[in-house]
């Protein structure tokens, strides 16, 4: 029997010696320092630690499950929404049934910041948050995976090599995913690998491929209608990594490559939760039913609902406005009589605070959300 031992969130019995761990680990006492007093920890950093350490402790030392670890992220979490969001709005959450389990299929905008956000949304819907699918491109540092593992995550292999281990690792999450909605836990994936940096969000069939996979001999239609797939759209006014983001895009289109530096996951991870967003929606869409026969018949209704779900700000519809190419400027022509830009010039002085070579990818990542949402809804 599998016990997924490499890739499953931590259990009740383990919280205690990782939460032991985490107090001792200076890098995880830094992280958290770095948020909360950042120029303090800047002049003081050994002071912040103690801090910091004193702190934490307080909160998590009578701490020995995964549910009362989350009810003290609940908290911190609290904090981060009122700091960086002026508004949240979760939508759509009579649709589900307290005792049911689903799969919430996600576009993807911010590496932690999508599902945490969900989390809130149902933790303060009286129901049980998810399991969250995480690359493993992210384990990174020790102390960002036992955070992770803590939260109810799991993850995604997706360093193997060799069409026997690749499909090894596919199975195992297929594998795991029904496991954990058959005991009635909820489960959180990306609607494709990555984040959308270009504010382009599309389901990639493959994933619908490896949902299924661990079914493969089974009715297509009533392997998706058993797993009560719920569409999942989050919508942010401003992104706090647009900048990172309008870098690695500019760099791909120029050479063809992109080199993260060290560390530059975790910092994006960093800056996308406490980073400013303005206001924020999450809308649940309509549960998929049995009515599909394809992965790709399910990638395009999931596109249909995630995309027609968008919130649009006046920031896409400015930064639309801004680009001249032809697929830009002829959409902007159609709708901008029904478009009111009342200030731009904070828009525009955000626009500046973006490196000068790589603007162009920025207004596009904006703008896109737009072009898309009016496709989705044509």
């Amino acid at each position: 029997m599998n016990t997924f031992d490499d890739i499953r969130p931590y259990n009740d019995g383990e919280v205690e010696d990782v939460i032991r761990r985490l107090l001792l680990e200076r890098d995880f006492l830094k992280f958290i320092g770095q948020w909360q007093a950042p120029r303090l920890q800047k002049m003081l950093p050994g002071l912040v630690e103690w801090m910091v350490r004193r702190t934490l402790a307080k909160h998590l030392n009578s701490v020995s499950s995964i549910e009362g670890f989350q009810a003290v992220v609940e908290h911190y979490v609290s904090l981060l929404i009122a700091e960086s969001i002026t508004e949240f709005k979760y939508l759509g959450f009579e649709k589900l049934e307290r005792d049911e389990s689903y799969l919430f299929i996600s576009n993807h905008r911010d590496i932690a910041g999508d599902s945490m956000l969900l989390n809130y949304a149902l933790f303060h819907k009286g129901m049980n948050t998810v399991r969250i699918a995480v690359g493993d491109n992210l384990i990174q540092r020790q102390f960002a995976t036992d955070i992770m593992k803590l939260n109810k995550s799991f993850f995604i292999r997706r360093g193997e090599s060799g069409r026997k281990k690749v499909y090894a690792a596919l199975l195992e999450s297929s594998q795991y995913i029904e496991m954990s909605m058959n005991s009635r836990q909820s489960v959180w994936i990306a609607q494709s690998e990555g984040r959308a940096k270009d504010g382009i969000d599309l389901t990639d069939p493959a994933l619908i491929k490896m949902l299924t996979l661990c079914n493969r001999k089974a009715d297509f239609a009533e392997t998706i209608g058993k797993m009560r797939i719920v569409p999942v759209t989050l919508s942010y006014e401003f992104d706090p990594c647009d900048a990172i983001k309008a870098r690695e895009l500019t760099a791909l289109a120029e050479s063809g490559k992109y080199s993260k530096a060290e560390g530059e996951d975790l910092l994006s991870l960093v800056k996308g939760l406490a980073g400013f967003k303005g206001r924020v929606t999450l809308r649940l869409g309509d549960i998929l039913g049995p009515d599909y026969a394809s992965a790709e018949q399910v990638a395009s209704e999931l596109d249909r609902q995630i995309l027609g779900n968008l919130e649009l700000y006046p920031i896409n519809y400015w930064a639309l406005s801004q680009i001249q190419e032809e697929e830009y400027s002829s959409v902007w022509d159609k709708i901008k009589q029904d478009i009111e830009l009342v200030d731009t010039r904070l828009l525009d002085e955000k626009l500046q605070e973006c490196e000068a070579g790589h603007r162009d990818y920025w207004l596009r990542m904006y703008a896109n959300p737009v072009l898309n949402k009016l496709k989705a809804t044509a």
